[in-house]
């Protein structure tokens, strides 16, 4: 894994990285799972993924490993590949393990501001507010999970990086954005955009606490949005005070009811 430069520019990464065909069936066959099409327990047989998506049965095989990696698959000695339990609440523990480290790094980031990572973060910021009107949802989200990424670059803690370059990679994480789950709107999009140009104003003036605030809300209004698109999805409901609350008492207004 390469460290982080102190060059804070990312733009050197490849907008579309290329995509196997072991990679494209892990990611379809991985919406399926997340969103609950197919269910925990059931059995992936080979030749039947072969038939379905009309490739040999290599690119299965690895497109199951790829997706045993992400914890979405478990692989029994002598008896095949099953999907694995996923509940909502298991993505929620991802959501919020990703907000803290990231939490961790924007204020890493504005006690001591890296000049070249806070340029790479107000071109994200404006790539965002063109996206605001005319972007889609998913350009949206590419968009704003660079800027995450140049924040964790931006604090100078190449642990960090690491961590959550592996919660990107080897993580369901990496699968449950291949559907549009947020930014569905424009005013949702100018929501997010305005908190991250927050972000970086407080950065640049090197105020952690507010530079963690304006981020924190950014981060939390993603998770709960997608967590609500999920349920849909899945057909399932989640308590969303108890994502972030697990003993306090949830208001009505917190469940999220399916059906």
């Amino acid at each position: 894994m390469r460290a982080p430069t102190s060059r804070g520019d990312d733009d050197s990464e490849r907008k579309f990285a290329a995509r196997t065909i072991p990679d494209q069936v892990a990611d379809e066959l991985g919406a399926e799972i997340v969103a609950g099409r197919r269910k925990a327990g059931e059995r992936l047989v080979e030749l039947d993924l072969a038939r379905d998506f009309g490739v040999s049965r290599g690119p299965i095989r690895e497109a199951i490993r790829i997706l045993e990696r992400r914890r979405l698959v478990e692989l029994l000695p002598r008896r095949g590949a099953y999907v694995r339990p996923l509940s909502l609440k298991s993505i929620a523990d991802l959501f919020n393990v990703r907000m803290a480290l990231s939490l961790l790094a924007v204020r890493a980031m504005a006690t001591s501001p890296i000049e070249s990572y806070v340029e790479t973060l107000a071109r994200r910021c404006a790539e965002l507010d063109e996206l605001v009107e005319t972007g889609d949802p998913m350009a949206f989200a590419r968009v704003t999970t660079r800027a995450v990424k140049t924040v964790a670059r931006g604090s100078g803690n190449e642990l960090l990086v690491e961590l959550l370059t592996d919660l990107a990679n080897q993580t369901v994480w990496t699968t449950i954005w291949k559907s549009p789950l947020d930014y569905q709107t424009p005013d949702l999009r100018r929501a997010a955009a305005d908190l991250m140009v927050t972000t970086l104003e407080a950065i640049k003036r090197r105020d952690p606490i507010a530079a963690v605030a304006s981020h924190g809300r950014l981060l939390e209004g993603d998770r709960d949005r997608a967590l609500a698109s999920l349920s849909q999805l899945r057909g399932e409901a989640f308590d969303l005070r108890a994502i972030s609350q697990p003993d306090a008492r949830p208001a009505p207004d917190d469940i999220v009811r399916v059906g």
